[in-house]
């Protein structure tokens, strides 16, 4: 839900930033083990060890081992070719820049201060001082780091700079040009390496990035990084819908309301309501309905707290409910039928259509 304001404030930041500690993994690929760098690889992805110019890292397949080497003298590492190459003949992206520890923009910065993170290839990354060490995070997908007001704003708020939009990402200096690197939070996204610049990429409805495939699969199929989460599951009621109002099909008492398909795509976010507690579904009057006058054949024990309830199709016949659901059944004698408002069987039929046998 949008802000009222537009900015997201730095209460807010705080909590979403304490939730993403494990954000930085990408922006750190040059400090990581070879380890951890494969961990976030295709299988079998060979790469440029960051920082060097001549030493090369080749990442397991399923059932082998992760290796790394160094070219004979004279040569660099050809990223593009994976094979190293004479000297004179391969650009180094490190050539001529010393490899420094990370700059901790926190250390002499009081708890609680939010700046602006420079590595973000698209504004929406900040930090967050905690301890005099750095916390990094991103602005929820709608919004940018404004460092003016330090807070999350829209993009009509604040301009991102052409210059923090187009440079180099660390770990796209190491990789060949169109790797891929799982996504640390979100399993349905990943990173793609295009001419040094990090792009993030998502896959297809109910399809997640595949860490060791290097490729969208079907959810059920997935292997995730470690950290990334599954999208929640498409809602597929109203697979087959044109739009309306439709009868749950697991409660008696609750129904759907689809939305028409658009563009092709069924709605995947119905309305799923339910009737007054007493009440079931009318899907021919389109109404919620005393739950005696509406015919169901699912477990009439759900969702009410009767001890016994009228069975669809033979009024003489009665349910014990437990817990919600049906545990047992019965029958009334000869003559007798059930009254589920009496709570008792009685020489009386009803005819509640609930349980009036279905007329052909």
């Amino acid at each position: 839900m949008k802000q009222a304001r537009g900015i997201l404030p730095l209460l807010a930041l705080l909590c979403l930033a304490v939730g993403a500690l494990g954000g930085s993994t990408i922006d750190d690929f040059e400090y990581l083990s070879v380890q951890e760098m494969c961990a976030l690889l295709p299988w079998e992805t060979s790469f440029l060890r960051p920082s060097t110019c001549d030493n090369w890292v080749s990442c397991p397949a399923n059932g082998t081992s992760l290796e790394h080497g160094a070219c004979a003298t004279g040569l660099y590492y050809n990223k593009q070719q994976g094979r190293c190459n004479l000297a004179s003949s391969v650009q180094c992206p490190y050539t001529g820049v010393e490899a420094t520890a990370p700059i901790n923009l926190c250390a002499n910065e009081t708890d609680g201060t939010f700046l602006q993170d420079t590595s973000s290839s698209n504004c929406r990354g900040y930090i967050l001082c905690q301890g005099r060490t750095q916390i990094h995070a991103d602005c929820p997908s709608e919004l940018i780091f404004n460092p003016r007001s330090r807070s999350c704003v829209y993009h009509n708020q604040y301009t991102c700079p052409e210059s923090q939009m187009t440079h180099t990402s660390p770990a796209c200096r190491a990789l060949p040009n169109n790797t891929r690197l799982a996504h640390t939070e979100h399993c349905e996204r990943y990173y793609e390496c295009v001419n040094e610049i990090l792009h993030t990429r998502e896959c297809a409805p109910q399809k997640a990035y595949d860490v060791n495939r290097g490729y969208c699969v079907d959810i059920e199929q997935v292997a995730c990084y470690a950290t990334a989460a599954l999208p929640e599951p498409e809602n597929t009621f109203c697979l087959n819908s044109t739009g309306g109002y439709y009868a749950d099909d697991q409660s008696c008492s609750h129904y759907y309301i689809c939305g028409k398909p658009v563009k092709g795509k069924h709605d995947t976010q119905p309305q799923h309501l339910s009737c007054a507690l007493g009440q079931y579904f009318d899907i021919e009057k389109l109404s919620c309905r005393d739950r005696l006058n509406v015919r169901c054949v699912l477990d009439r024990c759900v969702g009410n707290n009767m001890s016994y309830v009228n069975v669809a199709d033979d009024c003489q016949k009665y349910a014990r409910c437990s817990g919600g659901v049906t545990a047992g059944t019965g029958r009334c004698p000869d003559k007798y039928y059930f009254d589920e408002r009496s709570q008792g069987c009685t020489p009386t039929n009803h005819h509640y259509i609930a349980c009036s046998p279905r007329i052909a």
